[in-house]
């Protein structure tokens, strides 16, 4: 394990780089010798300046076994955890992004650790790369110029160094133009990718911060303004990354994005919408990133979110900015959550997850809200620890329910982690977790996919250790083999903020992540079409439909399959990109594959 160091060859070779990592692999080694059982238990926290603090937590409050790396049943992929040097002060938040970038029908990891960014492909390192400034947040992937290959999307800053928006061709060959900087200020969150002028091609959404406030961009492809009203300035710092859907059912997206003190709704040439901004002055918002669903059925997406501050809430807002019914939920005992919402719908049913952090001793941590504002059965997760990451869902154990993958805020003196895993139904945590990491998973989670192609799923994990500041940090990447088929049905919530598009925007089809996994079941061909789509698929009674970016749906039809061949006529619709969906009539399955219409 010690000998895989991907990316240390591209630190500089001055005498102060080389002392630099001589320390950080004499304390490597150092903690890689110490005995999980010398652990005394601790909990992290984020203060105001967005970094890690901690405190000692009396175990005999925490009510629950002295773990053990055997109590894990699941094996780490050869060749994994990998190791990487970490920024001191400022650690990742909400995990790794994978997709299949080389079209190979296995994920690529994508992940940056301080001013690196990593590419591995199966056990190795594809490609890496120095960024301006610190990659803190995952990558949103996309294809920008609908050329039929994905491209990064990262943002960097949180240091010296000027930050900056890269996109890079999937090999990290930076596009034309890129990167671009905003007069050196830290670009903050992910950037999120959606149509927001409806020209069948995806802008670029970010934020920066300008000392108490900040700007808020919307970019095309080759870097430029989307139109002349862009950027806006928010009277406060921008603090999440942001939402694009249809809040008030015209048919076009708005941009939804909250600053520290309130939250806005605009359109496309960024004038704000009725009944937007929202605040109360007493709920603030950092790091919780909304998401956008149409909660309530009437054809407009709804926004739902968390906040902290003196009055903390889990919420949802209509398209005017009103709290739904029964939507408007103090966090239990005042706690600050920085954790962003996760929403699933199983079986026709809607579950919207919710979580906090706790001190000592046990407390409910995660929630699952009914789409009326009710507690689901089997909720809360009572446990200790707390929970501000990314909540992730998927059939991890083969059973065909869901599971609810999270991180945890506690740790132990040695820098051991905590991921989770619990029955949606009710019945307790899966067999074999939690997993114990090296490094803490706080602020981060779980992400699902198919790392090394064999058709089934596995679990990839971040976590970092956090010492003093004279003592270097390290970032962990694991992957574990969890043997079960992974297939779209499987997998609910399968990364940060539902999509690697980053747009929590929960009408549209993913677009990478599981991708690759429907590719291999709904096969269609050619692609790009120009006319005529002929599409492959197990036998059985199918009902299709083609989406446009906007998640609006333009063909929609029954068809049974027969041979398993059918055809779609597209010729008369605008050329761009379309996800043909197909849902199995008599089961749960649905396959979704991205459409190049020329």
């Amino acid at each position: 394990m010690v000998a895989n160091f991907p990316g240390l060859e591209s630190k500089s070779s001055n005498g102060e780089s080389i002392a630099y990592m001589n320390r950080w692999l004499l304390t490597l080694l150092l903690f890689l010798s110490y005995s999980i059982g010398q652990a005394q238990y601790r909990s992290a926290t984020l203060n105001s300046q967005g970094l890690i603090q901690w405190h000692e937590v009396d175990a005999t409050e925490l009510g629950f076994k002295k773990f053990t790396r055997d109590t894990t049943q699941l094996k780490i992929m050869p060749g994994y955890p990998k190791m990487f040097p970490a920024d001191p002060f400022f650690k990742n938040f909400r995990n790794t992004t994978l997709a299949d970038l080389d079209a190979d029908g296995a994920d690529e990891i994508i992940v940056g650790s301080g001013n690196m960014l990593y590419v591995l492909r199966d056990t190795s390192v594809w490609w890496s790369r120095q960024l301006s400034g610190l990659m803190r947040f995952p990558a949103a992937v996309g294809d920008l110029d609908r050329d039929g290959s994905l491209d990064i999307v990262v943002s960097t800053g949180y240091n010296d160094e000027p930050g900056q928006i890269y996109t890079m061709r999937a090999d990290g060959i930076d596009r034309e133009g890129w990167p671009i900087t905003f007069d050196g200020r830290w670009m903050l969150s992910s950037p999120a990718l959606a149509d927001v002028d409806q020209d069948d091609l995806l802008e670029i959404i970010c934020a920066d911060l300008e000392r108490s406030w900040g700007h808020v961009y919307v970019l095309e492809a080759d870097g430029t303004l989307t139109n002349d009203e862009w950027p806006i300035i928010l009277p406060n710092i921008p603090a999440v990354t942001p939402s694009v859907g249809d809040i008030d059912g015209d048919a076009k997206p708005e941009i939804i994005i909250a600053s520290t003190r309130e939250i806005y709704a605009f359109d496309h040439r960024a004038q704000e919408k009725t009944g937007w901004p929202v605040g109360n002055g007493m709920t603030k918002f950092s790091f919780q990133s909304p998401i956008l669903y149409d909660l309530n059925r009437d054809g407009k997406m709804d926004v739902i979110g968390e906040g902290h501050g003196d009055q903390p809430e889990f919420f949802v807002r209509d398209g005017e900015g009103q709290y739904l019914t029964n939507w408007q939920k103090p966090v239990p005992q005042g706690r600050w959550t920085f954790h962003t919402p996760t929403v699933i719908n199983h079986n026709g049913d809607d579950f919207i997850f919710t979580a906090r952090p706790i001190s000592n001793g046990v407390s409910d941590v995660l929630y699952a809200w009914t789409s009326d504002g009710d507690m689901a059965d089997g909720f809360p997760i009572v446990k200790e620890g707390g929970h501000e990451g990314i909540t992730t869902v998927a059939d991890i154990d083969g059973d065909l329910q869901p599971e609810i993958l999270f991180s945890s805020n506690l740790f132990d003196s040695l820098d051991n982690g905590f991921l989770h895993a619990y029955e949606l139904d009710g019945t307790g945590e899966v067999a074999g977790f939690p997993l114990r990491t090296r490094g803490l998973t706080f602020l981060n989670g779980a992400t699902i996919g198919d790392v090394d192609g064999d058709d089934q799923m596995d679990l990839v994990v971040l976590s970092y250790t956090e010492h003093p500041s004279n003592e270097p940090d390290t970032t962990f990447l694991y992957v574990y083999n969890l043997h079960v088929p992974i297939n779209p049905e499987r997998v609910w919530w399968p990364t940060y903020k539902g999509n690697n598009l980053r747009n929590g925007n929960i009408a549209a089809p993913n677009t990478t992540s599981n991708m690759n996994v429907a590719s291999k079941l709904l096969k269609i061909h050619p692609n790009p079409v120009t006319s005529e789509i002929y599409f492959d698929l197990p036998h059985g009674l199918w009902h299709f439909q083609l989406i446009n970016l906007h998640g609006n749906i333009v063909v929609d039809y029954a068809h049974h399959t027969g041979a398993s061949t059918g055809s779609l006529r597209v010729s008369e619709l605008a050329r761009g990109i379309y996800f043909l969906k197909a849902t199995a009539i008599n089961s749960t399955s649905i396959l979704s594959q991205k459409v190049i219409l020329q």
